[in-house]
């Protein structure tokens, strides 16, 4: 991992970087759309969070394609007033940066909406499944509300999934693999993503009104910059108690925590032919492997 990069894992021995612009004067100044102001509550710390309502979905669920073309993200709300935790706690960011949440029986639906004037710069770089290379955000659930566990998806503006489950009060777990879907695109002044995370991958009450914790956040890679939708602080007894409020879930079903996705892949080796070795006679080979995640 490069020096460059926000150190995620790292942050389990150093708590140096916890994860997820305000729309304020930065909106205005900038000329983005400020998105609809959150309602704010002080829980079990000194600062004051924001609560996200969430709405069910009343439309077509969304295609997972990196597009914010579907019907549902004109509905619900979209929220942002991000504050700066890398390199000025408090700060506004330098691009806004805004998310909304939306639900059905079987899954949660989020997009991000990721503010930059030049797109070009704009740091999307390859990888395999929880590198931390290049620009990103992510969304981190504390469905018990209990601030011991979070349940995290990122993705990085190339489009290369992360998942973790944080324990407080910075403990990280990268073995955790969920089955979930995610895509990114391009705009004319921004870089979307588009999540969709099955139920079945959280555990949650059996209470018909559900309260959760919310964590979203952005890191701009060639800024070195973090934000986050709630206040983070560098000291206190642990992220979790940091996290916003999340709720407007209501009449969800007890998860089975069961999710089947399956896979194909395949492989094509070259090599140079050899007279008289019936394994090099074409010079190349397929393979292949197929199968269930669960």
């Amino acid at each position: 991992m490069s020096l460059n990069q926000p150190d995620l894992k790292g942050r389990s021995r150093s708590a140096a970087l916890f994860l997820f612009i305000s729309f304020g004067l930065s909106a205005l100044s900038s000329g983005f759309p400020a998105p609809q102001q959150d309602t704010t509550r002080t829980g079990g710390n000194t600062l004051k969070q924001p609560v996200y309502v969430t709405t069910r979905l009343t439309t077509e669920k969304p295609v997972i394609d990196g597009k914010l073309d579907d019907e549902c993200w004109k509905h619900g709300n979209w929220a942002g007033n991000y504050n700066q935790y890398i390199p000025n706690e408090g700060a506004e960011p330098t691009f806004p940066t805004e998310h909304n949440i939306q639900y059905d029986d079987r899954n949660l639906y989020i997009a991000f909406r990721a503010y930059d004037p030049e797109p070009d710069k704009i740091h999307r770089y390859a990888g395999v499944r929880d590198d931390i290379v290049g620009d990103m955000v992510g969304v981190n659930f504390d469905s018990y509300r209990d601030y011991r566990t979070g349940f995290e998806f990122t993705i990085t503006a190339w489009g290369q999934k992360v998942d973790l489950v944080l324990f407080n009060p910075t403990n990280w777990d990268f073995n955790w693999n969920a089955v979930w879907k995610g895509k990114v695109g391009l705009e004319d002044s921004a870089w979307v993503a588009e999540i969709e995370v099955p139920l079945s991958q959280l555990r949650y009450s059996n209470k018909d009104e559900q309260v959760w914790g919310l964590h979203t956040w952005r890191w701009i890679d060639r800024l070195q910059e973090e934000s986050n939708w709630e206040r983070q602080t560098k000291t206190g007894p642990g992220m979790l108690y940091n996290y916003g409020e999340f709720i407007g879930l209501r009449g969800l079903k007890k998860s089975r925590r069961l999710e089947i996705q399956p896979f194909i892949l395949g492989d094509l080796k070259t090599m140079k032919e050899i007279p008289g070795n019936p394994y090099t006679k074409n010079g190349r080979t397929w393979g292949g492997n197929a199968g269930l995640d669960a």
